[in-house]
């Protein structure tokens, strides 16, 4: 076997949301007890005719995910709110407490700026409003039954 073709053996292809990453699989055994960390040939996701594993999932957050393993260094992705962000990290199962300190402030103001929602209620007026930051969504309905 030429080095070429162990080259080849070592690679792996994950289709994410229609994006093709191409990695090692070194790479991918480099944070254990993980998704990406534990793929057969025998699970469902994989396409033989292909040869690549396919996830349904957010390709611009898995850009994220696949550079931590290369590098070590989990970065938030502006594009994506917080919320979305941790439904991703434990899809992949990873730790969101691992994002790196220059992202940290922007991935925490991401999470609370949609994640608040207040309640008010009064007589048959309800008023809901999601975040606190300006420019927050107000809702309000009124009870016809009241």
């Amino acid at each position: 076997m030429n080095l070429l073709n162990m080259d080849a053996e070592n690679r792996v292809v994950l289709n994410v949301g229609g994006i093709r990453h191409e990695t090692y699989k070194a790479t991918l055994k480099k944070i254990p007890a993980t998704r990406l960390s534990r793929l057969t040939e025998a699970l469902a996701n994989y396409d033989p005719v292909l040869n690549e594993y396919f996830f349904d999932r957010h390709p611009g957050v898995f850009a994220q995910v696949l550079n931590y393993y290369r590098t070590g260094k989990l970065h938030y992705p502006t594009d994506v709110c917080g919320p979305l962000f941790e439904e991703e990290l434990e899809f992949w199962g990873l730790d969101a407490n691992q994002v790196e300190p220059c992202c940290w402030m922007t991935y925490t103001q991401g999470r609370g700026k949609f994640g608040r929602v207040s309640v008010t209620r009064r007589g048959a007026h309800v008023t809901a409003t999601y975040g606190d930051m300006p420019g927050a969504h107000r809702f309000e309905w009124v009870n016809p039954n009241s």
